[in-house]
């Protein structure tokens, strides 16, 4: 871009902003260089564990915006030659092949995205959400409402308010996006110790708050999906219809533009698939990797809320 082949910078308009991962962050400065506005997913800083509420959102703003070019590469790589490292060699036919792997699924595949009844709401509800603050962790945080003196195991039909059911509509407008959803039933496996997820006499393990300004607040302690030694507390507040808020201490926990797979895990079992008459009981990779390639639905993010315990800082 700096020598400007191909008249490259001809393709950039005025108040253009690049969306790009973080994999482009040693090209922060050459991309400012050229006065380009660059939209990435945040860094974390020195000692930071977890993404303030307003990175936690535009992070998910960016994610959205970039899965269109994750799920294509996914595609791609679902061919075996191009999901290794290509040798030098056969650098000159690259992109022959990539017009004949483009062309078969464009003409035998279904289409990518199936646009939705509810993309508009979707993308409504996200932009009244962009700006605003986690209230459950401020009140969290204000009331000291963290320690586990005042969280005592429960039941959850015994708990001071019911749980509130909800349809697969509902909890779509609480993630928006399938990916937490895709995870929901692997963390609430784990955590419940059991596949059926629908036996009556299960347990999933939950603690009420006792403060009594807090009745409507319940924790979940999720296993790290890729550390051992790392768990994570979910925090759901809630009335007999409605989620009303959420946090996690995760390290995109705290974001309300949708919510990370923890929040979603326990939201989904509480809400919803308790009350279904039966299960899918096989296996919870197999499960997920059925789900993970349907092309056909609208899904807006492609990495996990942990990041793989990777933490990512910038050079510039």
């Amino acid at each position: 871009m700096i020598n400007n082949y191909d008249d490259i910078l001809q393709w950039v308009e005025e108040n253009d902003i690049m969306i790009l991962d973080r994999g482009f962050r040693d090209s922060l400065g050459v991309l400012k260089s050229l006065c380009i506005d660059v939209a990435m997913p945040s860094f974390f800083g020195p000692k930071q564990n977890q993404s303030d509420v307003q990175d936690a959102n535009n992070s998910r703003f960016v994610t959205i915006l970039r899965w269109v070019v994750e799920s294509v590469n996914a595609r791609i790589k679902r061919f075996k030659w191009f999901n290794q490292v290509i040798p030098n060699s056969s650098l000159p036919s690259v992109q022959d092949f990539i017009c004949i792997v483009a062309a078969l699924p464009n003409c035998f595949h279904v289409s990518m995205v199936t646009p939705s009844p509810n993309d508009d709401e979707t993308i409504r509800r996200m932009n009244s959400l962009r700006t605003q603050n986690n209230t459950l962790q401020i009140s969290l945080t204000d009331y000291n409402l963290t320690r586990n003196s005042i969280c005592n195991v429960i039941d959850v039909h015994n708990l001071v308010q019911r749980f509130p059911e909800l349809l697969m509509v509902d909890l779509r407008m609480i993630t928006l996006g399938v990916y937490q959803l895709k995870k929901a039933r692997s963390y609430a496996e784990e955590h419940a110790d059991s596949i059926d997820l629908t036996d009556p006499n299960l347990e999933f393990p939950i603690r009420s708050c006792t403060d009594t300004n807090a009745h409507d607040i319940i924790r979940i302690r999720f296993q790290s999906a890729h550390k051992k030694s790392s768990q994570y507390y979910t925090y759901i507040q809630f009335d007999p219809k409605q989620i009303l808020a959420w946090y996690c201490t995760c390290r995109s926990g705290p974001r309300v533009v949708g919510c990370c797979s923890h929040v979603a895990a326990g939201i989904w079992f509480l809400g919803f698939e308790r009350h279904q008459l039966e299960t899918n009981q096989q296996p919870s990779s197999i499960n997920f990797a059925n789900l993970h390639y349907c092309d056909s639905i609208s899904d807006y993010e492609d990495s996990s809320d942990e990041d793989n315990d990777a933490r990512y800082s910038s050079t510039s």
